[in-house]
């Protein structure tokens, strides 16, 4: 019930300046998200009962970010606007970016397999090769699944969010102008 508020004059300029500070604040709490999260794995290890706070706030700002893009329908007009200016579109980028995450994924485990399950050279070997291509096997699907069929979903969800204000804009096909 906003009948007894004032109508607030607004300025652009305050508008958008505030707007980047609080871009600024949001890649400052990402940034002091993510060295809280490698500094708690090279003192604690890798427990996740010591990160899950920081994860949880930069899986959640993201998702945030993502569905209020796609609820507002501007989130296609970012790709696209993205896609134009840039060399790699945005599909590209996520596997290039999904197949990098994986490979550096699997070295790690394979790693880790080669040097705590060992029993010689060879052995090693084996155990490196097999967990490293295991693990590209099961994550590349897992992972193409989640980002670019996820981008996809949200990039026809939000076309269809501006299809839909701009048939309300329209108005009635019997309405006289």
């Amino acid at each position: 019930m906003e009948w007894f508020k004032k109508k607030k004059i607004s300025d652009e300029r305050i508008i958008n300046i505030q707007n980047k500070i609080f871009k600024e604040i949001y890649y400052l709490i990402l940034v002091i998200c993510s060295v809280s999260i490698l500094l708690k794995i090279y003192y604690f290890n890798f427990d996740i009962n010591h990160i899950l706070t920081e994860l949880v706030i930069l899986i959640l700002g993201g998702l945030y970010y993502t569905f209020r893009t796609v609820q507002l329908g501007i989130f296609s007009d970012e790709v696209e606007i993205h896609d134009r200016t840039s060399k790699w579109t945005m599909t590209k980028k996520n596997i290039m970016f999904i197949l990098a995450l994986v490979i550096i994924l699997a070295i790690i485990t394979g790693l880790n397999s080669a040097i705590n399950y060992r029993e010689g050279t060879s052995q090693s070997i084996y155990y490196f090769i097999l967990v490293f291509f295991v693990t590209i096997l099961i994550n590349v699907p897992v992972f193409m699944l989640v980002f670019v069929v996820g981008h996809e979903i949200a990039r026809s969800r939000s076309k269809k969010v501006i299809e839909k204000q701009l048939e309300e804009l329209d108005g009635d096909d019997n309405e006289k102008y």
